[in-house]
């Protein structure tokens, strides 16, 4: 069961995408994956993102309306997860659509989509599963877009800033996790970022 949350910030240029939890594994409309072909991002930048996120995961949050969540443990890298998380960066600048559903655009930028032949945008279950991460537990999909959110720690504030984002973040049920960035210049909010979680 998929829950999703949308806010737009008054901040004229910061939206906050939507928080999304999945806690089984139902069957997606994905036949064989066919991964997207993502840019390779190095070591110091995984680093980066990782450092980002853990030590917000490390401190203990509270989460408005969602509560208080304790200190949790770090999430270590999954190219599965970032790649799944850079197709959704690349449809949401190219096609300029975010959806508060987490669906892809369901135009030619839509990769999961496009490539699975599917009659409908994609969904968060069917671009991880496509981009070969199979057997979860539990997945989650944070975004945050806006033309000043160019960190990962910015990126992370805007999550920690939303009650649903937050909780999502701290979830201690996820273990893996991949987070993607894309810069476009000239489109809306310029600066897309989405955040995969997983376990298996």
């Amino acid at each position: 069961m998929n829950k999703c949350f949308f806010s737009l910030l008054t901040c004229a240029v910061l939206l906050n995408g939507c928080s999304a939890v999945g806690t089984s594994n139902q069957p997606s409309n994905v036949d064989k994956p066919i991964p997207v072909a993502a840019p390779q991002i190095s070591d110091s930048d995984k680093q980066d993102y990782l450092d980002a996120i853990n030590v917000a995961r490390g401190n203990a949050q509270h989460c408005g309306t969602q509560g208080d969540f304790a200190a949790t443990t770090d999430l270590i890298w999954n190219d599965s997860l970032y790649k799944a998380a850079y197709e959704h960066d690349y449809d949401m600048a190219e096609s300029g659509i975010i959806n508060g559903d987490h669906t892809g655009s369901n135009t030619d930028s839509d990769y999961t989509s496009k490539v699975q032949k599917l009659d409908h945008g994609s969904t968060i279950q069917e671009r991880i599963e496509n981009n070969g991460y199979t057997s979860w537990s539990a997945l989650g999909e944070n975004l945050t877009a806006g033309t000043t959110t160019d960190t990962p720690e910015k990126a992370v504030q805007a999550w920690l800033n939303s009650d649903h984002h937050c909780a999502n973040l701290m979830n201690p049920d996820y273990k893996e996790v991949g987070l993607a960035h894309i810069e476009k210049a000239g489109t809306k909010y310029t600066h897309y970022w989405t955040q995969d979680f997983g376990a298996k």
